[in-house]
């Protein structure tokens, strides 16, 4: 397939976009389209990138720090030469139409000169004013004269103007005198400045409820009562206590906390009336991680719904229940009471039996929910976009990422409460709509990068160095790094070594690179956390002071260490000097690496054509490539053919006729009906799939958008009655009639999900009863309509759809999974009884129909994709993605995407979203013109190779092949190094660039040598 030129009948458009926001989501959207070749204004109203995400202790499910993830992500934006930040800086005012916008920019004085600051922190440690410290919540005080967080970029310090004795009362000027940098500009002015730019984003965060408002928690008066983000901080390494929990009141440890959930959600009298999506997982998240910090810690959650709604979130609670011993407690909490002489917490609550409880706690953590950042009017204002009735930007559920003004689209809480992958998702999937509507300008406006050429270090003796990270606590709390440091010294061919506290912040880049050139090091060690996320940011620090980027070694300390062995400090101090020793030892014996270049084939083969595929495979379209939909079916659609509405109303069959349609009339998209694929080959940027019909396809990428299945339940008598149904089965019934005013109608939830074997939330199943109890109740007032619930999951902003069930006459009961409804057919009916748990007595229903509430299982071909393309699935059979939160679409292998239910349920909105993120994963792909190859492959001695075939059997990705003279030869492009042809090969004719035999028994020496 030819590569189709993006918007030839387009006028001509400005090859850049404005990011407003620069949390995780603006940096998603910022990289994804600066990789793609537009110019990027990543806009910050605060001092440094990093947004909420980097106020966190640690995320869920992963345990990963908060600031490891983003870390890379703020240096790389940082880096990156098509991004540029505008920092303490807000948007004024947008004019202009899509394709043609100029936005008038604010930028606030810092008074410190950025290019000459060095980021030393003298002038803070001088600065005689303290302020309470807004980025801890409060909790303690900084300078006038701060950096926002230890890891901020720009490490550039800012002088808060409000507070400055000099700014304020021309007195001082104490961190003046101590700048060797003469950086400090008590001159500089407010800068105002345009931009022209293609499109906009919007991902401006969020704002958290004031919890003062409620009385009867105490906040505010009470000091032991403290926020949920408070928390965060106060667990946090880089927090006011250094990652030890200390109570306000007196500074002591708490060993009783509780948490208190839907503390300004739900509620639209005195807070929000909608759902804040992640309350429920941040309090199991917190309670897990107290609990590891202080194994006596007791830990209560009172709630009244659980939401674990997210893939793999059912698990994690049970984790929380199960292995961290936390009390979840559905319960009505009226009033938190201060022993004023202890700080003690006395917290009174009704439980499920209607009894009154009082308990007492040392903390109590308020679960706050999240609003529309500050000025929510006034910023719609500025972008000219609508709001919805919350403040929220007014999108659709059908297109979820474009707002009311053309060329402007949005992201994140902005849009709607959401978690981190939601986020990612949607910004990948912004940027996706910005790389389509500026495809004809991609690179009009981007500048070369041009590295230092590469040291030639063959001719010297190795001159090894050392960085051990503290990781804040998450290493320097278990592990002696400064003894793993003083050991790493002894080390031959070790010129320096000392610890860092981030090594991934940019001072400890910068720091790296600085002792590279003072020490002439030409080769690095960095003792801290996983390769998988932080090797590739070393690698690049080293190559820009002109090292060969293989010559550096990453020892995992925190995984393989301080987590694993929390509780034996000095055995995880000793394995961290053997690991460190052994990766030292390997180091010495490493060589320059040189890595290949392949061209890119600009298009991209789309598996499945449901809703997922078909959206994807439009928008890769629409940025400029061509795309290859396969569907085995016969016809487009998948799932979505049987649904008629979505819980918004919206025409689903209308969306689905139009997207089918677009897909016909563009001339960038081959359909394939009623095939699959038959033989698969090839590597990144350089795909070759055969197809059953004999068809062979070239393409750049893989998007697999394979769908699920409904299941088909066992359960509660399904099929000995006819009017035993399930809710698809009830939508297609209310196609035809409305029930009568005399009848009843009782849905079961949660059939067949949230338990084992499938214990996950299949997240559509309250959505689709109360869509479907809504219409009944609207169209037949009088008609009775019971759901039985676990959980009602109206999660975000379908909240009110859940208050208007109930405000229609919509009756609720709660069963247990341990003592679920019964539904007994009968000559005369159907009879459900069940224990009510609020009534504390049994309930019989006679109803006219019951409605299974099914839910969503993988695809039953989805384990013989996996094993086609050599990918993973998790343990419910769905496929696993990359990273939960970093890369929610990306596979780990190299070109693969992945989208839809093919990962995990989801409505259709949120598949939109993934569908949309995909694609524009793929459009960064696919813009570049060659793809630098991973250096870490096998090399083969032909000299030495017997051609027995060993390798040529046992490597999954075809590298070895036999050519023309009979022989065994390598395809060094196929191979990823995963090293199998390396450990068959009988003759050592292979060996994998870095983890050659020398190399690893230098690491088993030095390992044996130790002990």
């Amino acid at each position: 397939m030819t590569r189709i030129t993006p918007g030839q009948e387009k006028k001509e458009r400005t090859g850049s976009v404005l990011v407003v926001g620069a949390g995780i989501g603006g940096m998603q959207a910022s990289l994804d389209l600066a990789d793609s070749g537009l110019l990027v204004h990543l806009v910050s109203d605060e001092p440094s990138i990093g947004g909420t995400m980097s106020r966190l202790d640690k995320t869920f499910p992963t345990g990963d720090c908060s600031m490891c993830m983003i870390s890379p992500k703020m240096v790389e934006s940082s880096r990156h030469p098509n991004i540029k930040m505008h920092t303490m800086s807000t948007v004024q005012k947008v004019d202009g139409t899509e394709g043609n916008f100029t936005a008038s920019i604010l930028q606030k004085a810092r008074y410190i000169d950025a290019d000459r600051c060095t980021g030393c922190g003298a002038c803070e440690e001088k600065c005689p004013t303290k302020v309470l410290d807004v980025f801890n919540q409060g909790l303690n005080k900084r300078r006038a004269v701060y950096a926002l967080f230890p890891q901020a970029v720009p490490n550039t310090r800012a002088i808060d103007p409000d507070y400055c004795l000099y700014l304020t009362k021309g007195v001082c000027r104490k961190c003046e005198k101590v700048c060797d940098a003469k950086a400090i500009n008590f001159e500089d002015t407010d800068k105002e400045f345009d931009v022209k730019v293609g499109s906009i984003i919007l991902t401006p965060g969020l704002k958290t409820y004031s919890p003062e408002i409620r009385e009867e928690f105490g906040y505010g008066r009470i000091k032991n009562v403290v926020t949920s983000l408070q928390f965060e901080r106060l667990l946090s390494a880089s927090g006011p206590c250094g990652g030890v929990v200390e109570r306000p009141f007196d500074g002591a440890h708490p060993k009783r906390l509780a948490w208190i959930q839907c503390v300004g959600s739900r509620n639209e009298h005195n807070s929000n009336a909608w759902c804040s999506s992640v309350c429920c997982m941040y309090a199991a998240k917190q309670s897990i991680i107290a609990k590891e910090h202080d194994a006596e810690v007791e830990a209560s959650v009172f709630y009244m719904e659980l939401r674990a709604f997210g893939k793999d979130f059912d698990k994690y609670i049970d984790k929380a229940k199960n292995q961290s011993g936390v009390l979840y407690k559905r319960a009505m909490v009226s009033e938190v009471v201060e022993d004023p002489q202890s700080g003690d917490l006395t917290l009174h609550y009704v439980d499920e039996n209607g009894k009154l409880v009082n308990e007492i706690f040392d903390m109590i953590i308020l679960s706050v929910g999240f609003e529309p950042q500050l000025n929510a009017a006034e910023f719609a204002k500025v972008f000219g976009i609508e709001s919805d009735e919350y403040g929220f930007a007014l999108t659709s559920r059908l297109r979820p990422v474009e707002t009311s003004r053309k060329g402007i689209y949005v992201a994140g809480i902005y849009q709607g409460p959401k978690d981190i992958p939601e986020t990612v998702i949607q910004s990948s999937g912004s940027a996706a709509a910005s790389m389509a509507l500026l495809g004809e300008s991609r690179g009009s406006e981007v500048e070369e990068v041009i590295l230092p050429p590469e040291r030639d270090v063959s001719a010297e003796e190795p001159r090894v160095g050392v960085i051990v990270c503290h990781c804040g606590v998450n290493i320097a709390g278990v592990v002696d790094v400064q003894k793993v440091a003083e050991e790493s010294a002894k080390n031959e061919g070790v010129v320096h070594s000392e610890t860092i506290i981030y090594a991934c912040a940019p001072d400890g880049q910068q720091k790296i690179r600085d002792v590279i050139k003072e020490k002439g090091l030409n080769r690095v060690v960095v003792a801290s956390c996983t390769p998988r996320t932080h090797a590739p940011l070393f690698q690049d620090t080293i190559r820009e002071v002109g090292l060969n980027k293989f010559l550096f070694e990453l020892a995992d300390i925190r995984e393989q260490c301080s987590w694993c062995h929390s509780d034996n400090h000095k055995k995880a101090t000793e394995k961290a000097i053997d690991i460190v020793n052994m990766n030292i030892a390997k180091t010495r014996l490493l060589e320059p690496v040189q890595s290949a270049s392949v061209g890119v084939t600009h298009s991209v083969l789309v598996l499945g054509g449901g809703l997922a595929g078909m959206t994807a495979a439009l928008s890769v379209a629409d940025q400029g490539y061509g795309v290859y939909l396969v569907e085995k079916e016969n016809e487009l659609g998948g799932l979505l053919r049987r649904v008629r509405t979505n819980l918004e109303g919206d025409d689903v069959q209308k969306h689905l006729r139009e997207t089918i349609e677009a897909i016909k009339e563009n001339p960038a998209i081959s359909v394939h009906l009623g095939t699959t694929v038959s033989e698969t080959d090839g590597f990144v940027g350089n795909f070759h799939t055969k197809l059953d019909n004999g068809q062979v396809l070239e393409h750049g990428a893989v998007l697999i958008a394979t769908g699920g299945m409904e299941y088909s339940p066992e359960e509660y008598e399904y099929k000995q009655s006819d009017n035993i149904i399930t809710q698809r089965e009830l939508e297609d019934l209310l196609a035809e009639k409305i029930p009568a005013a005399d009848e009843t109608i009782v849905m079961i939830q949660c059939v067949g999900s949230r338990e084992e074997p499938t214990n996950y939330c299949s997240r559509v199943c309250c959505q689709d009863a109360l869509k479907n109890a809504i219409f009944i109740k609207e169209k037949s007032p009088e008609t009775q309509v019971v759901i039985l619930y676990r959980d009602i999951r109206s999660y975000g902003l379908k909240e009110k759809y859940y208050k208007k069930a109930r405000d229609l006459g919509v009756l609720f009961f709660l069963f247990t999974p341990d003592d679920k409804p019964q539904v007994t057919p009968t000559e005369e009916g159907l009879k459900v009884s069940l224990n009510d748990k609020i009534l504390g007595r049994e309930m019989q229903l006679n109803a006219d129909y019951v409605v299974l509430s099914t839910g969503l299982r993988p695809h039953p071909e989805t384990e013989a994709i996996a094993k086609a393309y050599k990918l993973t699935c998790n343990i419910d059979g769905f496929f696993l993605e990359a990273h939960v939160k970093l890369r929610p679409v990306d596979f780990p292998s190299e070109g693969y995407f992945l989208a839809g239910l093919a990962h995990a349920p989801k409505n259709i909105e949120e598949t939109i979203s993934q569908a949309m993120a995909a694609a524009g994963r793929v459009g960064a792909l696919l813009s570049h013109e060659k793809l630098t190859v991973s250096g870490i492959i096998s090399k083969h001695n032909r000299d030495i190779c017997m051609s027995c075939l060993a390798c040529f059997r046992a490597c999954p990705f075809g590298s070895p092949f036999i050519d023309e003279d009979g022989r065994v030869s390598h395809n060094e492009i196929k191979c990823t190094g995963c090293g199998i042809c390396a450990g068959v090969c009988p003759a050592k004719a292979f060996q994998v660039n870095c983890f050659r035999d020398d190399q690893i028994k230098a690491m088993v020496d030095a390992a044996t040598e130790i002990h």
